[in-house]
């Protein structure tokens, strides 16, 4: 399979398990499923790097929305598959990250992702410059 990332690249891994609400009638994880879990991995992501852990941090204090997403899909998971969600931060713009996330089962490359989330104005809701201490804690993270 032809990816843009190799795992190496990833220092940050959210791991969890398939369950029985995230698969459809033949048994297969529901492409949405995927994508609740590639947010939590972002938040996860966020979380350790020292964002705060309180229920105002993505309204208020960081307030960041996704406004593009793309997967490739390349095998499917079942119910009680034990799977990895790796991430990363690819770039960072004035007003926007760009996160990668590839998930693996059993070492099996399940899919790969891009998700672009924008920091906004939280009376306005336009793109606002991401603040530096932000934008330290990913650099610092990611080098």
């Amino acid at each position: 399979m032809e990816t843009n990332y190799k795992k190496e690249e990833f220092r940050h891994e959210y791991t969890g398990e398939v369950k029985f609400s995230e698969v459809d009638s033949f048994n297969v994880v529901h492409n949405l499923a995927y994508l609740y879990w590639l947010e939590w991995a972002r938040t996860q992501y966020l979380f350790d790097i020292g964002m705060p852990r309180d229920d105002s941090i993505f309204s208020i204090r960081m307030p960041i929305m996704t406004v593009h997403s793309e997967v490739d899909y390349y095998n499917s998971m079942k119910f009680t598959d034990r799977y990895t969600v790796l991430t990363k931060v690819s770039k960072i713009g004035d007003s926007s990250i760009t996160f990668i996330n590839q998930v693996y089962s059993d070492d099996k490359l399940i899919l790969e992702a891009k998700s672009i989330l924008v920091y906004v104005d939280t009376k306005n809701g336009k793109p606002v410059t991401i603040p530096d201490f932000v934008r330290e804690k990913i650099n610092n993270y990611e080098k």
